[in-house]
């Protein structure tokens, strides 16, 4: 896939660098002076050498701890790559994180550039907080086309958008071929429709192994909507009305999807303690030891479960996950406090460019042409960007977080069933539609 975009090269002068190197890092870094940062002698006041110097710009960056290992790259080639301008990364953690930002903003503190998880933006955009970025786009040449769709719309408020996509994810198929070997079952290829992927796992589940894993876990909200959400869209339901005004889980296409997902537990096709699992934490232990046939994945698990295989030779495969997968990722922003708007999107892009966000190692890009550059040319990868055509992000809606703790309480008590499916799907629109109001 070739570049739609040309490489912002520009020579860089020595001094430039220096004073990019030295404020590079984190939050807690000291910003020198750009003749203390060239390691310069400050001239005396009023001298021909002090009324030339070039002031640098500081453009500041709010990234997940994770990004960790990608902070001195980015500040070197940025300010290799800007003469004028240095990159200040501060690294956060993920816990409070929306509400740190928020706090910042509100304080007049944000970043100039801010990444934001695509399930914080509709929060965010509603409270204004952020600064649409219509205008900057046409500027700088970039397209809705250029970025994986699901989580591009996911920035989009109102007909204006707020936010560009600079990650992209999802949880496609994986699964166990000595078990599927065992069962004498073909590998799965491709799509599958709900009710064939029932009976698949049917005839995995023998003697303590199953043939897939839910999560349900209260404790880790996104996880458990990775799990249910597939079947709900793949029967045709969705959580809310269209005009997201109103729960939808009693429509007859809802309620195929939660007997879908729920019928997987009630029927013993998943382990028993899957009401109180997790994916990541609880279920892909569980593949790793051969319990499990099959489990949505992402592309860092599927990295690690690959290393793992290498290493204990079991063979595996991954494919397209029935129904839609969940998509999620990361976006930049422009918080609304930013007090140098045109510095922020020199930044945003430059970081946007293809062989730029390719050469990260952390995370999927979700500029289309860079998904095939750098690492994320690896054909592990490929099945995560077929997946894309078939992921939905949730509703874009502020009172999202609040909706799905309401649908996972309802789900529990229908694995549990102190509640039919039914009598969950009632439950989940009446406390859906008294939030909404």
């Amino acid at each position: 896939m070739k570049n739609k975009w040309r490489k912002l090269v520009a020579l860089s002068l020595g001094i430039c660098m220096l004073a990019s190197l030295s404020a590079c890092g984190k939050s807690d870094s000291e910003e020198p002076k750009p003749q203390e940062a060239a390691g310069e002698e400050t001239p005396a006041e009023g001298s021909e050498t002090g009324a030339d110097s070039k002031e640098i710009t500081t453009v500041t960056l709010w990234l997940g701890s994770w990004w960790d290992g990608e902070v001195d790259w980015l500040c070197k080639q940025f300010a290799e790559d800007n003469p004028g301008y240095e990159l200040k990364i501060e690294l956060q953690p993920i816990a409070n994180y929306q509400d740190n930002a928020t706090s910042a903003i509100l304080g007049g503190q944000g970043p100039d550039v801010l990444a934001l998880d695509t399930l914080f933006l509709p929060s965010m955009m509603s409270q204004g907080l952020l600064l649409p970025l219509d205008d900057f786009m046409a500027e700088a040449g970039f397209t809705a086309d250029m970025f994986t769709k699901c989580v591009y719309d996911a920035g989009t408020n109102e007909g204006k958008q707020y936010a560009l996509p600079y990650r992209f994810t999802c949880s496609a198929l994986y699964y166990n071929k000595t078990m599927f070997d065992n069962a004498q079952i073909p590998y799965p290829d491709g799509r599958m429709e709900l009710d064939e992927f029932y009976d698949i796992c049917e005839k995995l589940t023998t003697d303590g192994k199953y043939g897939y894993g839910i999560a349900a876990s209260k404790n880790d909200l996104g996880n458990t909507m990775t799990s249910f959400a597939p079947f709900l869209w793949g029967a045709g339901g969705d959580f809310l009305t269209e005009d997201l005004s109103a729960g939808a889980m009693t429509t007859p296409e809802a309620l195929a999807g939660l007997h879908a997902w729920c019928d997987l537990y009630n029927d013993g096709l998943v382990p028993e303690g899957c009401i109180n699992y997790a994916i990541t934490a609880d279920l892909f232990p569980l593949a790793m030891n051969g319990e499990i046939a099959m489990l949505p994945m992402g592309d860092s698990n599927i990295v690690k479960i690959d290393e793992f295989a290498q290493q204990n030779n079991f063979e595996w495969g991954v494919t397209l996950h029935p129904g839609y997968a969940r998509a999620a990722g990361w976006s930049v922003t422009i918080p609304s406090s930013c007090k140098q708007v045109e510095a922020a999107e020199v930044f945003i892009k430059w970081f946007l460019q293809p062989e730029i966000i390719s050469q990260n190692n952390t995370v999927l890009p979700g500029v289309i042409a860079a998904q095939d550059m750098g690492k994320w040319a690896d054909p592990i990868y490929d099945i995560y960007i077929e997946q894309a055509e078939y992921a939905i992000h949730t509703p874009n809606t502020p009172a999202w977080s609040q909706i799905q703790l309401i649908v996972v309480e309802e789900l529990q008590n229908a694995l549990s069933k102190a509640a039919t499916v039914e009598e969950a799907a009632e439950n989940m629109n009446k406390r859906i539609d008294e939030l909404l109001k």
